[in-house]
């Protein structure tokens, strides 16, 4: 095998497979199109504007990103609804809702209900290939702005939030003690007067839960309990 060749195979191989989803097929033929342009960088393996579809197509291609409109055929946030249905379909996908705009409460219920990033169409095209890129690293992709929003939401109610009991378990108990009061909104200094910690002590149990929870930072551990949340919510509908 020539080195030309080799490059080419290494050059597909980091591709980043992505179905895209929007409210009809002609908007999905021109954003598949805008992706074209890139194809060292990404590679549109399906497209859709369907419920239905959109589920069927993640599970016979797997991609490693998929692009959410919050508008579907079915109309009006029809994409927002879907998205724990998408998460379910491959835990695996990465998913990008993408908004008309970064209303507050879209952007709530994004990251509720399973959203890892979410992307406004007013932004640049240059812009949207950076947040495809930045989830198919495991990031989570949101403005300042938007950030504020899901971490003003999840510490707005004074109560304890609750942790997976299945996840909790992988904690020892000061790490859990660490996770519960991070998680209500506590910066690493209050956690370590309420417990009695050095913030150095504090850092320490926090970053080895984010090593076994696979996750990077603060947001991601808030983002984590609000899905847990929206799990809890549909399985208490259900029952």
């Amino acid at each position: 095998m020539t080195s030309q060749a080799s490059e080419q195979i290494l050059r597909v191989a980091k591709r980043t497979s992505v179905l895209i989803s929007e409210a009809s097929k002609m908007y999905c033929d021109l954003l598949k199109m805008a992706f074209l342009a890139v194809p060292e960088r990404f590679e549109v393996v399906a497209c859709g504007s369907k419920t239905a579809e959109i589920l069927a197509l993640i599970q016979e291609h797997r991609p490693t990103v998929a692009i959410i409109s919050d508008n579907l055929e079915e109309g009006p946030l029809a994409g927002l609804r879907m998205l724990p249905e998408v998460r379910r379909a491959n835990p695996e996908t990465r998913i990008l809702l993408a908004m008309g705009s970064s209303d507050k409460e879209l952007v709530i219920e994004a990251f509720r209900f399973g959203a890892d990033g979410v992307f406004c169409r007013k932004s640049p095209f240059e812009m949207l290939c950076k947040s495809v890129d930045a989830l198919s690293q495991g990031q989570i992709w949101a403005n300042a702005t938007e950030l504020r929003y899901v971490l003003n939401e999840f510490t707005r109610a004074p109560k304890q939030r609750k942790v997976d009991p299945t996840v909790e378990n992988r904690m020892t108990k000061r790490e859990a003690d660490v996770v519960r009061l991070a998680v209500e909104g506590m910066s690493n200094r209050e956690i370590a007067g309420e417990l009695g910690l050095t913030e150095h002590t504090v850092k320490n149990y926090l970053f080895r839960v984010f090593d076994k929870l696979g996750v990077s930072n603060r947001v991601e551990l808030v983002l984590s309990c609000l899905r847990q949340e929206e799990a809890a919510r549909e399985e208490a509908t259900v029952v």
